[in-house]
Order: structure tokens, then sequence, then C-alpha cells
């Protein structure tokens, strides 16, 4: 019986371990899509505050 709620308390601990780690990598993926958007806004802007050279006609990915 001892054994018994031992593998039981054991396959629980597994469980809720594999859950968090699921949860941990869900949001590093989130974090990483998000940082990908903040990356790309920040070139874009970057690009587009130099005045001096008319970027939008040569970089087409700057009009999406």
């Amino acid at each position: 019986m001892n054994e018994v709620n031992k593998q039981r308390q054991r396959n629980r601990h597994i469980r809720d371990a594999t859950d968090i780690n699921r949860q941990h990598a869900d949001e590093l993926k989130r974090e990483g899509i998000a940082r990908r958007k903040r990356s790309r806004v920040q070139k874009v802007s970057e690009v587009l505050e130099n005045r001096q050279i008319d970027y939008g006609k040569h970089m087409m990915w700057l009009r999406r």
C-alpha cells in the first residue's frame, strides 16, 4: 500500500512538473514573438527617421 501511494505521489509530481514546463515553454515562445515584432517596429522607425534618404522607394518591406 505504501508503495502505491509513493507511486501516485511520484506520478502527481511528474504531471505537475510537465504542466509547469509546458507553461514556461509557451511563455518563452510568446515573449520571443513579441520581441521580434518590437524589433521590426524599431527597425522601421529608425530607417524612416532618416530623412536624408528616401528608403521607402528602395525597400519594399517598409511598406507592409
